[in-house]
C-alpha cells in the first residue's frame, strides 16, 4: 500500500494530470546531473512540461511502476521503485531502478530529486541490453 508524497507521485506516472494535481506552485525537479535538463527545473509550468514531454515524446503513457522501499511521511518521503514503460521511438522495452525523494508541504510536493541508472538508460534506448556499456568499456 502506497503511504507517502513520493509513493503517490510515483504510482501516477504516466498521468499527467494526476501528478500535477499534487504539486506546489513553487515545485522543483532535479534529475541526475549526467541528464541534458535544468537542475534543478523550477516552478510548476516548467515541471509539469516536462512531466508532459517524459509521457507524449519520450515514452508511452501506459507505463508501470514497482514500488520496491517506501520509506517518510508527508513531509519528506522516498521511494526506490522499477520503472518499465515502452519507448514512442521504437515501441521498445525499457526497465530501469530509479530512487526519488519528496518534500512536501500543506500546499503539496515542492522538491523532487529523481535518480536513475543512466548507463542502462543508454544502453536501452541504443537497442543494447543493461550492462554492455560497462561492458564493453572492461572488455578494453
Amino acid at each position: 500500500m502506497v503511504k507517502t508524497p513520493a509513493g503517490r507521485l510515483v504510482s501516477a506516472f504516466g498521468d499527467v494530470d494526476k501528478m500535477k494535481a499534487m504539486y506546489a506552485p513553487t515545485i522543483e525537479w532535479s534529475l541526475s546531473a549526467s541528464l541534458p535538463f535544468p537542475r534543478p527545473m523550477k516552478g510548476f509550468d516548467a515541471v509539469v512540461a516536462f512531466n508532459t514531454g517524459v509521457w507524449s515524446d519520450t515514452y508511452f503513457p501506459d507505463c508501470k511502476v514497482e514500488i520496491l522501499d517506501e520509506i517518510g511521511n508527508d513531509t519528506l518521503s522516498a521511494v526506490r521503485f522499477i520503472y518499465s514503460a515502452r519507448y514512442r521511438a521504437s515501441g521498445g522495452p525499457y526497465t530501469n531502478e530509479y530512487t526519488l525523494f519528496a518534500r512536501s508541504g500543506a500546499d503539496g510536493i515542492h522538491e523532487v530529486f529523481e535518480a536513475l541508472d543512466t548507463a542502462a538508460v543508454l544502453d536501452q534506448m541504443s537497442g543494447g541490453k543493461v550492462g554492455d556499456t560497462f561492458t564493453k568499456f572492461l572488455a578494453q
